[in-house]
């Protein structure tokens, strides 16, 4: 009987420890799961506030530079309205706002302010096709058959040719609908030719075309090779690309356009329209931090640059820029923003103007012109 009894108390006993330590067991746990949720809470929130920090530190307020008060004196009397970014050997002239970047509720313009940049942005595509030349993954001299077989007189067609608008193709139709690249290419194709190649006729169809052999050779999509090989090497903080959305940007500027008696908000074309070639926006800042990646061999080699410069006709256009006297200088156009980007041909100068209300005194070439030879002397 006392046998039985204390193997019946051994037996409770067991099923005591069992149950207790289960319960400990299931505690710490729960502990441990408590603790990880919040290690990783913690780590989340250290992460989000790093990235925080970057986001701030891309986004770092510019300040307005004036260090040419004549300068800054002749813009104000030109009734000039945008953002301007001036540089001679690497010291700031001018980085500066002027007028309203939105007459509605009388925002002014900054050194922050962005704009779209309209046909500018052909000078990168330009830039990129070089690149790949480089990368020996095409050459400029090649026919534009090799890359799109069933292009219109495309074994006497050269890259060349569409870098310099000298193609000789009809181009496309633009509308305000939405299109895909491999639509706007068939119109291209389907247009044919005018003439044989060799004489100047600026048509944006000729880099919409370089556009397309930019993506098949780097096997990307345009806008994810621009942000890698363009946009990062030149510390662009600053820059993207347009869509609907861009009125919401931080620091947008507004076009606007005189219709005979005020001024109206220029219309928006329909950004699928201008694959590669008036789809971007940037500051006038980063728009001068490219220029200078470009001319100091951080995107192309100065073999590469002096090719680019080199005008392919009589127009003096070389691979997206002209080639004129006094300035390398590029121009975007695009519902109410003008855009000049110019630097000098030894590389001391830059000179950056996005305007973004066009008035009857205000010209973009003269401003150039008096700028440069102000700076010159």
């Amino acid at each position: 009987m006392t046998s039985k009894i204390v193997a019946f108390f051994l037996t409770l006993t067991m099923i005591i420890i069992l149950i207790c330590g289960g319960y400990f067991l299931k505690q710490n746990d729960t502990l441990n799961h408590k603790e990880s949720k919040i290690q990783n809470k913690q780590s989340a929130t250290k992460s989000i506030k790093k990235e925080t920090i970057g986001e701030k530190s891309n986004t770092k307020k510019l300040d307005t530079i004036v260090n040419n008060q004549e300068i800054d004196d002749y813009i104000k009397n030109k009734d000039f309205s945008g953002t301007i970014m001036i540089v001679k050997d690497n010291k700031v002239v001018i980085s500066k706002g002027y007028g309203l970047a939105n007459l509605s509720n009388n925002n002014v313009n900054t050194p922050n302010s962005v704009s779209p940049i309209g046909s500018t942005e052909k000078l990168m595509i330009a830039t990129s096709i070089l690149q790949l030349q480089e990368k020996k993954l095409l050459n400029v001299n090649d026919p534009v058959a090799k890359y799109i077989g069933n292009f219109p007189n495309g074994n006497n067609i050269k890259i060349s040719n569409l870098l310099h608008h000298t193609s000789g193709i009809v181009g496309r139709d633009q509308s305000n609908a939405n299109v895909t690249s491999d639509e706007m290419l068939k119109q291209i194709i389907d247009n044919g030719i005018s003439e044989q190649p060799g004489n100047w006729h600026y048509l944006d169809a000729n880099y919409v075309v370089l556009t397309k052999i930019l993506e098949k050779v780097s096997n990307t999509d345009y806008r994810s090779y621009l942000k890698k090989n363009i946009f990062k090497p030149s510390k662009l903080l600053s820059t993207g690309f347009m869509s609907d959305n861009y009125l919401k940007i931080p620091n947008a500027s507004i076009g606007y356009q005189n219709n005979g008696t005020q001024l109206v908000k220029g219309v928006f074309p329909n950004f699928s329209q201008l694959y590669g070639v008036g789809d971007m926006y940037m500051t006038a800042n980063d728009m001068y931090h490219f220029d200078k990646a470009l001319y100091d061999g951080t995107l192309i080699s100065q073999q590469s640059r002096d090719e680019m410069f080199k005008p392919g006709s009589a127009s003096h256009y070389g691979m997206g820029l002209y080639n004129d006297p006094a300035l390398m200088v590029n121009r975007g156009f695009l519902a109410g923003w003008s855009i000049s980007n110019g630097f000098s041909h030894d590389g001391r100068i830059y000179i950056v103007l996005f305007s973004n209300i066009k008035t009857s005194r205000t010209s973009l070439s003269e401003m150039n012109g008096y700028i440069y030879t102000h700076l010159a002397e």
